[in-house]
């Protein structure tokens, strides 16, 4: 692993060109020992960068960090290993290295909770649901271990007896926050904590973004539940829209700061979450030890009425029940054109909470669906 490690310390080789060494010399090795005229057959490596790593043939701080790491426990994951899930290996930024505490397990992608580290009680209730939901029915819990949401979902996806993996913005061998130590446990026993930064990495702000991208690169689906105007869960659902991946937004209100760049994400057209099934990964799930798709928390006993919805993706079909008034006013605006959620609210003039709460139950029952562009449309 030492030759990985040598690899990733160079400095001027970012992680695409990290990775076109590797298609064109197969191990980091090989790299090491190519002769400048192999280094300048790369595409991207001139001579300044090939004088650069032959400079750099040395092994010895790269032997002292892999040292430090085993004296710790840390592991080390490389591109090539078969545990680097394939989904995270599909982006041109996945790291060629990371630093983990725990247990990769295979098929490790699962699906990301995040949001705001000062959530509502309604925002904490929604994170618990879900992250309980997912643990049981074996999905992994993808988050950053930071205040707030992704607290809750890590504990509550343990609580579930499940499988939970946090991104660090630091080394593994630092608890941050403090006070998350015991969770901190729990996870590394449960699951992995994992890192692109080598141990004594202190957390900065800078190193947070790439963080954010591991957590999205990493899950199949993305939900958002609570969000203010700035913050890491809207760069993390940006990572994801990127990626091409679907991102699950908790309506909120209107007028509270904590929900504003959750609505926005919306009007955008991310999906709006109601439910815990929506957040099941489209894969074949009977291998994956899934229970029923009503499984919800013992400690949450309160039944909405969408819970005797069966909203698994392959009964979500057009509703044959008489419609509200509301349903018909929407569906004759979109009779027209397709609309934002703006736009409908200025047709029907119904509140914009309420329109929002409409328009997921619509959407559920497949009387309209999202398209780019945050629009909606009506379905034939």
């Amino acid at each position: 692993m030492e030759y990985w490690i040598w690899l990733k310390q160079i400095s001027g080789i970012g992680t695409i060109l990290e990775k076109r060494l590797l298609d064109r010399f197969q191990s980091p090795q090989a790299v090491y020992e190519a002769c400048e005229e192999e280094l300048l057959s790369v595409e991207g490596i001139g001579p300044a960068l090939a004088k650069v790593i032959r400079q750099h043939r040395s092994l010895d701080k790269a032997r002292n960090l892999l040292e430090e790491t085993l004296r710790q426990d840390i592991k080390l994951l490389s591109y090539h290993d078969p545990l680097y899930p394939a989904l995270a290996k599909k982006f041109s930024q996945a790291p060629i290295l990371l630093y983990y505490k725990g247990i990769i397990r295979e098929n490790s992608a699962g699906v990301a909770i995040v949001g705001s580290r000062r959530c509502t009680d309604y925002g904490k209730q929604a994170a618990v649901e879900a992250a309980y939901y997912l643990g049981q029915n074996n999905i992994p819990v993808i988050s950053g271990m930071a205040r707030g949401i992704d607290g809750y979902a890590h504990t509550a996806c343990l609580k579930a007896g499940g499988y939970t993996i946090a991104f660090l913005g630091n080394g593994v061998d630092i608890c941050y926050p403090k006070e998350h130590d015991g969770l901190l446990a729990g996870i590394i026993e449960n699951g992995a904590v994992i890192s692109g930064y080598p141990p004594r990495t202190r957390p900065r702000p800078e190193y947070f973004p790439e963080r954010n991208e591991l957590i999205s690169s990493w899950s199949h689906k993305v939900f958002v539940v609570e969000a203010g105007e700035n913050g890491g869960a809207l760069i993390t659902a940006g990572f994801a829209m990127a990626q091409g991946k679907e991102v699950h937004v908790l309506p909120h209100e209107i007028f509270n700061p904590t929900g504003k760049g959750s609505n926005r994400l919306i009007a955008q057209g991310a999906h709006i979450y109601l439910h815990p099934s929506q957040l099941m990964p489209n894969l074949d799930l009977e291998h994956a030890g899934v229970a029923s798709i009503n499984s919800r928390p013992a400690e949450n006993e309160e039944i909405h009425s969408w819970d005797r919805l069966d909203l698994s993706s392959e009964n979500l079909r057009k509703s044959d029940r008489q419609l509200s008034n509301m349903e018909e006013k929407i569906l004759f605006s979109l009779s027209f054109a397709p609309k934002t959620i703006e736009k409908l609210g200025a047709d029907t003039q119904i509140d914009q909470l309420q329109l929002i709460q409409v328009l997921s139950m619509m959407e559920l029952e497949g009387l309209i669906r999202t398209c780019p562009g945050g629009r909606f449309v009506a379905v034939a």
